[in-house]
């Protein structure tokens, strides 16, 4: 295979949202190339809960929620067709999302949450203790009410990437895997292709998906980028079954089904450099979760534990778009954090807007570059 191809567009990173974009923009009759510098969807992506679903961001931002929104929506479509393309299931369902309220405070809590809602086009309601274990059985009895937001879904992160990788290769792009990027290639201020080592590609375009590492890829292109440690717990889950994602108001932490019955508890939060690792504190974070959201699920047995690095920026929004260090050939699509899967077809599709000189289908000015930089 020859390294010195000239492509469109080269995506580096081959987690969910670099084959995401791959996808898509294949989809558009695009000649795409895809890097990583390991094995595809084995770091943030193969960790991630798969929590997907319209969500909100405190502050108002004009990018969190209509992305979350968008993305349930083509998950919905990609489930269909990325089975009809690769004959895989990504293995996506669910009937909404719980927030649970034990005591009069939270009750309050997530009532005055829907009512400042009201009149949103992300519907939410409250049950009454009753009416939320009548739609989730495993639900504890002391539950006094519950806030549901009926679009939420869950994905198993790892078959999905596996999966739209897949079905990008079949579309035909090219997959390079154990690759890394060592460097860009400038046409003076341009980005005009990437290198590892000795061997470039060349292209018009360059995507950079390369998750916590995206923002040291090139010295002249630094972002402050940092991978946040999070450590995820599967267990077996209840004798009914989960339907639903569970989390309990204004605390962290949740607990997601799997449609083979397990039942996935996250996540922790730890600046420890790029290191991954399973840590007595994290055991014990998971533990409380469980405690504090399903404690049914305390003495089931635990049946796997794993970590990951998310790509996480201060003020937890992605970076997305153009970056003004450049006169061209180059985009953002990386920093996602906890969010990555909730948002990564909205992603792909504004990165697809952008290469394809449209305008974002989603405004980009709060997770643009310039927030970092002094323009």
């Amino acid at each position: 295979m020859s390294l010195d191809s000239k492509f469109e567009v080269i995506v580096v990173g081959g987690g969910a949202i670099g084959c995401t974009i791959a996808y898509y923009l294949r989809s558009e009759g695009f000649k795409v190339a895809l890097v990583d510098k390991g094995p595809i969807g084995f770091e943030a992506s193969w960790a991630s809960a798969g929590i997907v679903g319209p969500g909100t961001f405190l502050g108002g931002n004009s990018w969190f929620k209509p992305a979350t929104k968008m993305s349930k929506k083509l998950y919905d479509d990609l489930n269909q067709a990325l089975h009809e393309e690769t004959g895989q299931l990504v293995e996506y369902g669910g009937q909404g999302t719980l927030t649970l309220a034990f005591n009069a405070e939270e009750v309050d809590g997530i009532q005055q949450y829907v009512k400042k809602q009201k009149g949103d086009d992300v519907p939410t309601e409250i049950l009454m203790g009753v009416e939320a274990r009548q739609r989730e059985p495993s639900l504890p009895e002391n539950l006094l009410a519950a806030m549901l937001r009926p679009d939420g879904r869950f994905l198993d992160a790892r078959n999905y990437t596996l999966t739209i990788a897949k079905a990008a290769e079949i579309k035909g792009v090219r997959m390079i895997q154990g690759w890394p990027v060592t460097e860009f290639l400038w046409e003076k201020s341009r980005i005009a292709g990437v290198k590892s080592g000795f061997s470039s590609l060349i292209a018009d375009w360059v995507i950079n998906a390369a998750g916590a590492w995206g923002g040291e890829l090139d010295p002249k292109l630094v972002l402050p980028i940092f991978p946040d440690h999070g450590q995820i717990m599967a267990l077996k889950g209840p004798v009914n079954g989960l339907r639903h994602t569970l989390c309990r108001w204004n605390q962290s932490g949740y607990i997601t089904p799997r449609v083979d019955g397990r039942a996935l508890v996250g996540a922790t939060h730890e600046q420890i450099g790029f290191q991954k690792m399973i840590t007595p504190m994290g055991l014990r974070v998971l533990s409380d979760i469980t405690k504090r959201v399903l404690p049914e699920l305390s003495d089931r047995k635990i049946l796997d534990i794993w970590s990951g690095l998310r790509p996480a920026t201060k003020d937890g929004l992605p970076v997305i778009g153009p970056d003004y260090r450049t006169t061209g050939g180059y985009l953002w699509a990386t920093g996602h954090s906890s969010s990555g899967m909730m948002q990564a077809p909205a992603t792909a599709k504004v990165i697809v807007d952008l290469v394809s000189n449209k305008k974002p289908r989603i405004p980009i000015e709060e997770v643009s570059v310039n927030r970092f930089i002094k323009v």
